[in-house]
């Protein structure tokens, strides 16, 4: 039985992450039921409650390293794991773990990432040094593409695909779970229009926030009714209570940690989503719901672009210009969701060839017939 060993920023109650860790298991397990996977993570119990691999503490060297020694491949990824503007620590630690597999002898894959910002110049020597020795590197946009070629590395096989959560099944979970929740809120589901924010913490200006706060404002006065949805628990319940406390109407805010299958639930049964979380906005497109991106990094801008749906930069954020936004949407939501679909249909087999791409550099063969 091949083992492959997977390695992100998982375990740490991040959802965004955890949807992409769940949809590159679903696809590789759909490909090979038989395949081992074992996951690096903050959290090995709870990764191993929710999804059918093996996990270990990420932070336990000799584990790590009787891991890595046991493997028949390494993942790197999926995310944005390569880059310097939230901790330059975590870029060390995950070009250390390609290091030691490739000390170690073994096979290594950079799976749907995407890369940068590289701000340092030292972050941008040893990324380029490192992805240079591994065997293939596929990558979630073409920003992402440029910036590899920026950095001058040429020697793996690259290919742009799709983030994975793109190619999720999302017909696996029961969305009863997530609309129960919002019942308990006392949310009128089904019956009013509903708009979800998805915020995090950023160092935004007061205008920033106030400019939120009256774009949710507006929305309720249009007859909806509005959900801080936090992505991240706890740090994400901060700023949504950022923007509600500024409002003038009344808004929920959901204040416990939620699963992926809560929030999958939650996501569908909304007729808008205004995000800053990326997977948010990804999850979003997948299940049809129109969407507003909130641009604090180039990542969002970058998938905005890609199914062709509005977004504002937050360096530029100011009240008119949301609710501008707002009331384009809201006047073409049907044309949107078409679009939206449209949109998903063409990427889903880009994010589902990137297990096909793994499991072809594991057995050094096609994967059909597997």
């Amino acid at each position: 039985m091949a083992k492959v060993v997977i390695s992100g920023y998982y375990g740490f109650g991040n959802l965004g992450d955890e949807a992409i860790l769940y949809s590159m298991v679903q696809s590789l397990k759909n490909l090979d039921p038989g395949l081992e996977i074992v996951v690096l993570s903050h959290d090995p119990a709870g990764t191993e409650k929710i999804l059918p691999v093996k996990a270990v503490d990420r932070w336990r060297l000799p584990e790590v390293v009787r891991t890595l020694r046991r493997a028949d491949l390494l993942i790197s990824g999926g995310g944005s794991l390569f880059q310097d503007t939230t901790s330059a620590r975590s870029l060390l630690y995950y070009l250390g773990i390609l290091e030691l597999a490739r000390v170690l002898g073994r096979p290594r894959m950079v799976y749907a990432q995407g890369l940068g910002p590289l701000k340092r110049s030292w972050a941008r020597y040893l990324t380029a040094k490192v992805l240079n020795r591994v065997q293939l590197i596929t990558l979630r946009d073409s920003q992402s593409h440029a910036l590899l070629q920026e950095l001058g590395v040429r020697q793996p096989e690259v290919k742009v695909t799709a983030d994975p959560v793109l190619g999720l099944k999302v017909g696996d979970f029961n969305p009863e779970a997530g609309r129960g929740k919002l019942l308990r809120l006392g949310l009128k589901v089904g019956s009013k229009p509903l708009a979800g924010f998805s915020l995090r913490l950023w160092p935004l200006p007061e205008a920033a926030l106030y400019a939120l706060a009256r774009a949710a404002d507006y929305l309720i006065d249009q007859g909806f009714e509005v959900l801080f949805l936090p992505f991240h628990f706890p740090r994400d319940v901060e700023a949504c209570w950022q923007v509600q406390r500024l409002m003038e109407h009344p808004a929920a805010v959901i204040k416990e940690k939620l699963s992926l299958e809560d929030v999958v639930g939650i996501i569908g049964s909304l007729d808008l989503l205004v995000g800053m979380r990326l997977h948010a906005l990804i999850l979003a497109a997948v299940l049809g719901v129109p969407f507003v991106g909130l641009s604090y990094d180039p990542k969002v801008e970058a998938f905005c672009r890609q199914v062709e749906g509005p977004w504002i930069g937050l360096n530029l954020l100011g009240c008119e210009d949301l609710v501008a936004i707002f009331k384009r949407v809201l006047y073409d939501l049907p044309s949107l969701r078409e679009s939206l679909r449209q949109a998903v249909d063409e990427l889903r087999p880009l994010a589902q060839s990137n297990a096909v791409l793994a499991l072809k550099l594991l057995y050094g063969e096609t994967v059909q017939g597997r």
